[in-house]
């Protein structure tokens, strides 16, 4: 190495441990900056999510927007003064003329 005389030596280590302290510092910035980075990645996730969210609702609202504008202009819904298929009550039972000739064949088959 270079021929240096003692206070060269000394001085040369201050610098190094002077750089040490600037170094450690921007360790501890880089640490913080790097966990703050983190949390923003995080909260753009979720902002992402809760934006996706409210586009589906906004997609449905459009959707039961443009359904209720048929109906009001009769384009969908009751048309004919009928209910609608799906909101038509359920068929009653068969009328129980079948189970009368059928309880009446069994007497029958019976005797």
């Amino acid at each position: 190495g270079e021929n240096l005389t003692a206070a060269e030596l000394r001085a040369r280590i201050e610098e190094q441990r002077a750089l040490r302290v600037t170094l450690q510092e921007d360790r501890s910035t880089l640490t913080r900056e790097l966990e703050e980075a983190k949390e923003r990645q995080q909260l753009r996730r979720e902002l992402e999510q809760e934006s996706r969210i409210n586009a589906g609702i906004r997609a449905s609202n459009g959707v039961k927007g443009r359904i209720r504008i048929r109906i009001d202009n009769d384009e969908a819904g009751d048309l004919d003064g009928t209910p609608q298929q799906t909101e038509q009550k359920p068929k009653p039972a068969p009328s129980s003329t079948l189970a009368k000739s059928t309880v009446s064949y069994a007497s029958d088959v019976v005797k």
